[in-house]
């Protein structure tokens, strides 16, 4: 399973962000916990280590991105793939907003 990112240029820079920012902080989250990632041109994945408790950390990562404005102004895609196929979970982040409200 690995979970793949992008994010809208234009947006990133009037939030006076850098690309590479961006870049950088979702690879620290990933990075606490090990998951390996790669550049795909401009999309940035992880990939899950094949440890039980993969999934549960990947996604309280995802979630915690999900509540996060600047994130969901930012991204152009968020997407979920394993062997069930692939999810956009860009489109779950007002759930996930509100969740946090509730």
């Amino acid at each position: 399973m690995n979970v793949k990112f992008s994010f809208d240029k234009a947006t990133v820079e009037r939030r006076s962000f850098t690309l590479e920012d961006v870049y950088q902080t979702i690879k620290s989250l990933f990075a606490a916990h090990n998951f390996p990632y790669i550049f795909e041109g401009d999309a940035l994945s992880f990939s899950d280590k094949d440890h039980g408790d993969d999934f549960a950390v990947m996604w309280d990562i995802i979630l915690s991105l999900l509540r996060s404005d600047w994130f969901v102004e930012c991204a152009a895609s968020c997407v979920w793939l394993d062997e069930d196929g692939k999810e956009d979970i860009l489109s779950q982040a007002e759930k996930a907003q509100e969740q946090v409200y509730d």
